[in-house]
């Protein structure tokens, strides 16, 4: 049995061998819980796409639901402007991060600090809005104002902005976050964060942060087991499964390869343009990346992609930046290849940069590099098991 084969079913077992199970959001922030998702304000239209995007939303949208609920009394969760903004607080949190050499790097949790989470979703769909610069401010009962560091990162369950925190003193504190666009990201935006042309403030009711108390709740990071992991992330399997499904069928040249801790995809399609000639065609790439053991999208890469052609050439190397399809996040671009024979692609991306939170984070160190062979826009393409549970892919002939 092909490596491939024996890893996509393993995750498969690994995450369908549990019942699925939900709890209510606790709220105690201003607004309310997350309504159900309505249609999405950057969707294309397409109805199919929607429904896509929404069953990832409802999934993701419940486990930040899940993470307030068993994260101790320290959160909030409130609307505002197209987003539902939603903030834990419990103790410091150690983490890993980049070292060289296919290798992490352990920092241990800082003495008296604090460890802030926030979770930033579309309320049109309810899926997480990667790519964002948050500017969190802790205000306290005397009206003081303490800059809040935070930054993407990963987490078990699901990704969120975070950092710790240095309080000074007990005291009852309001959160306060602004949300604007990356601008040091040359890539292009999604269209919800295009349409960011001014900030996007939340504000949070009052909680009292006490650094006695905070140290017995649990660890962000340490709150959810293995197993519940699994189970939790079931739902977000099957929906990010039938976006896989649904992008594959749409395209002549597809496939997926693992490589240590991640699983990468890839597919290729036709640019409905006017009759080209030359031999050429307008294609659109489209990559993912997955990691291997939970199935979840690993945004904040860099991705590199080649594509040698059948003539010899090489066209158009370069970075994928991160681009919003009509229902999945992704990283793309177009090119202009040979409309006949089999080509090559080669796609390749450093470990990321962002951190990993907590001990059981430890992934993601070493680079990728893989190639796919025989890509064909004349394939007509067969489905096949793909690296997330239920997924069925053309493979590219």
């Amino acid at each position: 049995m092909h490596r491939r084969v024996f890893l996509s079913m393993a995750l498969w077992l690994a995450l369908t061998a549990v019942a699925i199970c939900a709890q209510p959001s606790s709220t105690s922030g201003k607004g309310a819980s997350t309504p159900p998702p309505s249609a999405r304000a950057a969707g294309s239209g397409n109805d199919e796409g929607l429904r896509l995007a929404q069953a990832q939303g409802r999934a993701e949208s419940a486990a930040v639901d899940w993470v307030l609920a068993n994260s101790g009394p320290l959160h909030g969760d409130t609307h505002a402007g197209e987003f539902r903004v939603a903030f834990t607080i419990t103790p410091a949190e150690g983490w890993w991060d980049k070292a060289g050499g296919g290798k992490l790097a352990w920092h241990d949790a800082p003495a008296y600090n604090v460890h802030l989470r926030i979770f930033v979703l579309a309320l049109a769909d309810g899926r997480l809005v990667p790519g964002l610069h948050l500017r969190a401010t802790l205000i306290d009962a005397n009206g003081n104002e303490q800059a809040a560091p935070v930054e993407f990162g990963w987490y078990p369950l699901i990704d969120a902005y975070g950092g710790n925190v240095p309080l000074s003193a007990d005291s009852t504190y309001t959160l306060r976050v602004a949300i604007d666009k990356d601008e040091t990201n040359a890539s292009p935006a999604s269209p919800l964060q295009e349409r960011l042309t001014r900030t996007t403030f939340a504000e949070f009711l009052p909680v009292p942060v006490a650094q006695n108390d905070i140290m017995l709740l649990p660890l962000a990071t340490a709150s959810i087991s293995t197993a519940k992991e699994a189970e939790l992330l079931k739902p977000y399997n099957d929906a990010l499964s039938a976006s896989l499904t649904a992008l594959w069928q749409q395209s002549p040249s597809g496939a997926e390869q693992p490589s240590d801790d991640y699983f990468i995809a890839y597919a290729l399609a036709r640019l409905r343009t006017k009759l080209e000639f030359g031999g050429k065609d307008n294609v659109r790439l489209e990559v993912l990346v997955l990691d291997s053991r939970t199935g979840r999208l690993i945004p904040g890469l860099k991705p590199q992609a080649t594509l040698a052609a059948p003539d010899g050439n090489i066209y158009d190397s370069g970075e994928l930046p991160p681009t919003s399809h009509a229902w999945l996040e992704d990283y793309g671009r177009s090119f202009r290849i040979p409309r006949k024979g089999l080509s090559t692609l080669n796609v390749s991306f450093d470990a990321p940069g962002f951190r990993r939170w907590g001990r059981q984070s430890a992934r993601f160190a070493a680079p990728a590099d893989v190639d796919f062979q025989n890509l064909s826009l004349d394939a007509e393409g067969s489905k096949s098991q793909g690296s997330n549970p239920a997924a069925s892919k053309p493979e590219g002939k």
